[in-house]
């Protein structure tokens, strides 16, 4: 029996491939693959999709696309107005972590109580970034990342903390009321406070659809959406597309990674690592984050509406730099004077035909 025709139950050790492939030795595994001949991959759980998930999906991405002129392709909204929320949590000391090492250094030793692992929920919202032509940041698109946490009195002592100090505990059933307070108290008054002056303020906040993320109806919350000029209203992203949410394809393991190069001994250095791994994130990676985004409304597009596939990678990067072309006609545009731009050393050696 070939190796195509095996179950993928049975490719997913090294030792059963070995076995399958009748290799005795896993040098030969690794030149296969230095070859191109075999390949690893990692495959993770994506969402459940019913036909009415897909259509829903179909239908938002369609609704970002503006009006295509004739014989020209369409192109995405600028979606300026839009601001994308969500919550996460972090924890102080994840289960598993790799480090680098030298031979002859000691491997790390970590403990924890299992059933008392310290997290904390936060509520992170990013916008598109603004940069003018010469590529500087007019505005970075960052309004800010809020915990989910409350401050009680110690009742009792510890190695930690005395009898009566304040402590800061982390909110766990963060329910509609929670969320209330959150966007009331944090989310639209650094919306209001860092918007750019010369944007509409007209926003549109975009969130999934949890069972907490119940808009308020009370005349309270929306005299603070309607008030200083400011029309801000919530709209919800498709059910099971978390790869239509910017916060979920970039934001988030950014600041994860970065917040993993730090060792918080309690909840408030916590909450300090993730707020400083917020503002440490580049706007740039966030310029990137959005681009991202229209890629994979591409490929939802080319799918029908589907999730099976690969995330597209379209070189960022590369497509940012100017061309070889470009670059010879700027460097030619410093070697040559335009017509009228003479000054009056070059006036004194016009020769006269006379």
């Amino acid at each position: 029996m070939s190796f195509c025709s095996q179950s993928l139950c049975t490719k997913g050790q090294l030792r059963e491939a070995m076995e399958l492939l009748s290799i005795f030795h896993h040098v030969t595994i690794q030149k296969l693959k230095k070859k191109g001949r075999l390949r690893t991959h990692t495959s993770t759980n994506h969402p459940t999709l019913t036909s009415n998930h897909k259509i829903v999906r179909l239908k938002w991405i369609l609704s970002h696309l503006l009006h295509a002129e004739q014989n020209a392709n369409p192109k995405f909204e600028d979606m300026q107005q839009v601001i994308p929320i969500d919550e996460k949590w972090f924890y102080l000391n994840p289960e598993t972590r790799r480090f680098y090492l030298l031979p002859n250094e000691p491997n790390l030793y970590r403990c924890m109580f299992k059933r008392f692992k310290v997290k904390g929920m936060f509520m992170a919202m990013i916008g598109k970034p603004i940069f003018d032509t010469h590529g500087h940041v007019l505005h970075d698109g960052k309004y800010g990342i809020f915990p989910f946490v409350y401050e009680t009195i110690a009742k009792k002592k510890s190695k930690n903390r005395e009898v009566g100090a304040v402590e800061m505990k982390a909110t766990q059933n963060v329910n509609k009321e929670a969320i209330k307070a959150m966007l009331l108290n944090n989310v639209i008054l650094a919306i209001k406070s860092k918007w750019p002056p010369h944007l509409s303020k007209d926003i549109w906040i975009q969130w999934d659809n949890a069972r907490p993320h119940q808009i308020p109806k009370d005349e309270e919350f929306i005299a603070a959406c309607q008030s200083d000029g400011f029309n801000i209203q919530f709209i919800y992203q498709p059910a099971q597309s978390p790869d239509l949410n910017v916060l979920d394809l970039g934001l988030f393991n950014v600041i994860q990674s970065i917040q993993y190069q730090s060792f918080p001994k309690n909840l408030g250095e916590l909450v300090d690592r993730v707020k400083e791994a917020y503002g440490l994130f580049n706007p740039v990676l966030n310029k990137y984050s959005w681009i991202t985004l229209q890629c994979f409304m591409e490929e939802i597009l080319n799918h029908l509406g589907g999730n099976n596939f690969t995330p597209p990678h379209k070189g960022k990067k590369r497509l940012e730099r100017p061309s070889l072309v470009q670059q010879a006609v700027d460097y030619l545009n410093t070697l040559f004077i335009s017509i009228g731009e003479g000054n009056e050393e070059d006036e004194g050696m016009q020769v006269h035909a006379d």
